[in-house]
């Protein structure tokens, strides 16, 4: 259950509530769109364009934050930085699991994909929590900022994950998009109220 806000927190937490889902919708419909074009040859090469997949959500997500946690005393530039960093360096870690499109082999068990997307989440959660802390404003905490993150990610990409697991290889792009879409909207609930009490609280101690 989240703490009880006051007057000066609602406004800080409703932008936070709805920034970030606005941003993962964007960001990850541009990635869908991304993988769907690797995947109907398009795109070239593969890897490249997951780089950049992963260079644009994280930029959606990390101007999102940045706006909201200025008044908190974060300096825009190194936060949103350091987001596109750890997203970029996350969806390259993501090729070395087969991740980047147009291998051509069998899609695996949507459960399966959920799970593994689960089990990436708690990694790349935490990578990015890890990046972003070097940036945190003075009110939040380091370590409860990385573990916060991880704990949000792991129910976020469990999320975009089935999202892209459902998506057939014949789904018009539009379809395709609208799907990425409302998989990030719902990653970007799940990753703002995992963060969310750290930015209620404004503690103190890195």
């Amino acid at each position: 259950m989240l703490p009880p806000m006051n007057d000066t927190q609602r406004p800080l937490a409703g932008l936070w509530l709805t920034g970030l889902p606005l941003a993962e919708a964007a960001g990850i419909a541009g990635v869908a769109l991304a993988y769907a074009l690797i995947d109907r040859g398009r795109l070239a090469p593969p890897f490249a364009w997951v780089l950049l997949a992963g260079a644009w959500e994280g930029l959606c997500l990390g101007g999102a934050q940045a706006a909201v946690l200025r008044p908190l005393g974060a300096r825009p530039a190194p936060w949103v930085a350091l987001t596109v960093a750890g997203a970029t360096v996350g969806y390259g870690l993501s090729l070395l699991g087969g991740a980047g499109g147009g291998g051509g082999g069998p899609e695996p068990p949507l459960w399966l994909m959920t799970l593994a997307g689960a089990g990436a989440g708690v990694a790349m959660g935490a990578l990015l929590g890890a990046l972003q802390s070097l940036a945190l404003p003075p009110p939040l905490r380091a370590w409860s900022w990385i573990a916060a993150n991880a704990l949000g990610w792991a129910v976020a990409m469990a999320v975009i994950m089935t999202g892209a697991g459902m998506i057939g290889s014949d789904w018009p792009l539009g379809a395709v998009v609208l799907t990425g879409a409302a998989s990030g909207a719902l990653a970007g609930v799940a990753v703002a109220l995992a963060t969310l009490p750290l930015i209620q609280k404004r503690r103190i101690a890195r």
